[in-house]
């Protein structure tokens, strides 16, 4: 396991965030801090006040939700290249795949290509059969419901911290399982690409 930082606040105010998001996609080659992909697992998916309840809203309390960090080759200095899991109740990383799957992952989105560039890629993945078994087919759609909410913390926060990010639904689902080692009963929803925007 590796421990992730506390979060940090922010400075600007949460309108000027809800001004400033917008879909970039074009990154240049700079690292990311370890506080900076601390801060963003915390918003998309963190454990608040200790527990048991998550910086996102979910439908009985259920958290069908996994998060997934593709790290980049020399993308932050206090990882090597490979896809991680975030633990929020340990606030922790789990190693589950080596190596740099930016590639393959950019493949699996339909080729393209700007998501390879980026230093690190969230992946928000989701458990259908945990809401189905309390909510029947309507859970698929809470499911999906809370993959919103947490994208949009997802992306708040990568503007508070300077970086830019654009989320991708276009991907061959088994391809993405295959890509990032996802289990059999998780589905992907969202491929984000994180990092700082390529000026032109």
């Amino acid at each position: 396991m590796i421990k992730l930082k506390d979060p940090i606040n922010g400075e600007e105010s949460f309108e000027s965030l809800l001004y400033k998001r917008r879909s970039v996609r074009s990154f240049n080659s700079s690292k990311i801090s370890f506080q900076q992909l601390s801060n963003l697992l915390f918003a998309a998916y963190g454990v608040r006040n200790n527990g048991p309840y998550k910086t996102v809203p979910s439908a009985g309390a259920l958290y069908p939700l996994s998060i997934y960090a593709a790290i980049g080759k020399e993308s932050l200095e206090e990882l090597k290249a490979g896809v991680y899991r975030y633990m929020p109740i340990t606030n922790s990383l789990e190693l589950v795949k080596e190596g740099d799957a930016r590639r393959i992952i950019a493949i699996s989105c339909l080729g393209q290509a700007f998501i390879s560039k980026a230093p690190v890629t969230i992946i928000i993945s989701s458990n259908f059969e945990r809401m189905k078994y309390k909510y029947g087919n309507r859970g698929i759609r809470y499911a999906i419901m809370e993959s919103g909410h947490s994208c949009q913390n997802l992306e708040l926060a990568a503007i508070s911290l300077g970086l830019v990010s654009c989320p991708v639904g276009a991907f061959s689902d088994n391809d993405i399982i295959k890509a990032i080692g996802l289990s059999d009963y998780e589905i992907p929803l969202y491929v984000v690409p994180i990092g700082y925007e390529e000026k032109e």
